[in-house]
């Protein structure tokens, strides 16, 4: 187990706040109770009392792959910050990761609001998505595969062609003065992207979350 745990969740939205202490070495792995009713899909990871990168768990990459959301690298595999351990109904397993405290958000997928996953690129010129259940009002997208590829942020608040990037200090970048062919449309199951290479680049692997207002 940690030190300390704080957990604070709402388990209708599969969001949940876990504030710990992580005891041992890198070497060591630890549990960490998340208070959800179901294993997260996404973990998003920092350390608050000292530098480590923003290390981001994803389901669609699974236990040994770790990928930052400070960086627009691609994914790591073969690595133990999940300790290569799935995580449960209960908790989620950390090892390589300093002793210290740290935060993570964690998410799972709730039918009608939330979805997490992932897609292969086609570089189509226009490529809808269906399946979500829902009409998304903000979709984060990842290359898992690519090295340069951004995080990608829309929402419906903002529109549909305004683009904000996680990995960067950047203002947020007009698409549609610029002619990126990135996310094209909100549509009432999924959405319809261009052939930008962020988001449709042919062959190379996307994880997302979409999450709808509610």
């Amino acid at each position: 187990g940690v030190k300390q745990s704080i957990v604070s969740a709402n388990t209708n939205a599969g969001f949940s706040i876990v504030k710990f202490e992580k005891q041992f070495s890198s070497s060591v792995a630890e549990n960490i109770p998340h208070g959800l009713s179901a294993a997260p899909e996404m973990i998003i990871l920092k350390r608050t009392d000292g530098v480590e990168d923003w290390y981001v768990y994803h389901t669609s990459l699974g236990n040994a792959a770790r990928i930052q959301l400070n960086s627009d690298a691609a994914q790591t595999t073969g690595t133990n910050v999940w300790g290569q351990t799935n995580p449960t109904a209960t908790q989620f397993t950390v090892e390589s990761f300093n002793a210290g405290n740290a935060i993570a958000y964690c998410f799972h997928s709730v039918s009608g609001y939330s979805k997490f996953g992932s897609y292969t690129g086609t570089g189509s010129s226009t490529r809808s998505f269906t399946g979500l259940g829902f009409q998304p009002d903000y979709v984060m997208v990842k290359s898992a595969t690519q090295s340069g590829a951004r995080w990608q942020i829309y929402d419906s608040v903002r529109g549909v062609k305004q683009l904000l990037l996680a990995n960067t200090d950047a203002a947020e970048y007009n698409e549609a003065s610029s002619g990126s062919a990135g996310l094209n449309s909100f549509d009432s199951d999924g959405w319809t992207i261009g052939n930008d290479g962020h988001m449709n680049g042919s062959g190379a692997t996307y994880i997302y979350m979409a999450i709808k207002i509610n």
